[in-house]
């Protein structure tokens, strides 16, 4: 497979204004609130973790909720779970291509530890997956008014997703001249799947921004929480 092979299988979300999961539980920009309110009360939101999330729990920043309300979106949906052998690495894409820490994480460097590490705490890491979607959360019309200037900000433009493109194409290239193991891109725009596939992954690498730290969290608290159970 070529390297265009694995970019085609990246999914596009060019309008995403309100499903924006860490920008709501931890109260972050000027229009979370109007984000937290669309979620509650529109019905293609039903279903979802954050909703079943903020309907059923009084702080938003509860993870130990959260993380349950994956858990239980995870069951009900019968979602494929990663291999223990897998490393599982979370790249934020499409919109942050403007911010100056977009992929510029040493990934390979880390990657090489993780590996190393597996050699002692088995399994041993066999494949690599990457999550990820080239998400655009561009501001609706009806949360302008919370803007400062009245601008639209986040949107997809051709001339970003060209340079996005050629993010991810790079980064395969280095990936696969580094490691010998086969790699699989895990990639919807149902933003639930990737979170309930990094959130259970054994060995996990997340990105910079919001949604990406708290993926990391999640996982932890999984860990630790199943950890506790086997004691």
């Amino acid at each position: 497979m070529n390297n265009y092979s694995y970019l085609k299988k990246v999914k596009i979300l060019k309008e995403n204004s309100d499903y924006r999961v860490s920008d709501i539980i931890y109260h972050l920009g000027y229009r979370w609130e109007h984000s937290k309110n669309k979620v509650l009360s529109e019905p293609k939101y039903n279903d979802t973790i954050l909703k079943n999330h903020l309907l059923n729990c009084d702080e938003d920043n509860n993870l130990k909720h959260l993380l349950q309300c994956i858990r239980n979106y995870n069951n009900k949906n019968n979602l494929i779970k990663p291999s223990k052998d897998e490393l599982v690495i979370h790249l934020r894409m499409g919109d942050v291509v403007e911010n100056e820490w977009f992929m510029k994480k040493k990934y390979i460097n880390m990657i090489k530890n993780l590996i190393k590490y597996s050699y002692f705490n088995k399994p041993k890491i066999n494949k690599i997956t990457i999550v990820t979607c080239f998400a655009y959360q561009v501001w609706s019309e009806d949360s302008l008014e919370f803007s400062k200037d009245n601008k639209v900000y986040w949107n997809y433009t051709d001339e970003k997703q060209e340079k996005n493109n050629k993010a991810f194409l790079n980064f395969i290239n280095k990936l696969r001249k580094n490691f010998k193991l086969p790699i699989k891109i895990y990639s919807n725009t149902n933003i639930d799947k990737d979170f309930c596939y990094c959130v259970f992954s054994n060995y996990f690498i997340n990105d910079k921004g919001g949604f990406s730290k708290l993926l990391l969290k999640l996982n932890i608290l999984d860990k630790k929480q199943n950890n506790n159970k086997n004691l």
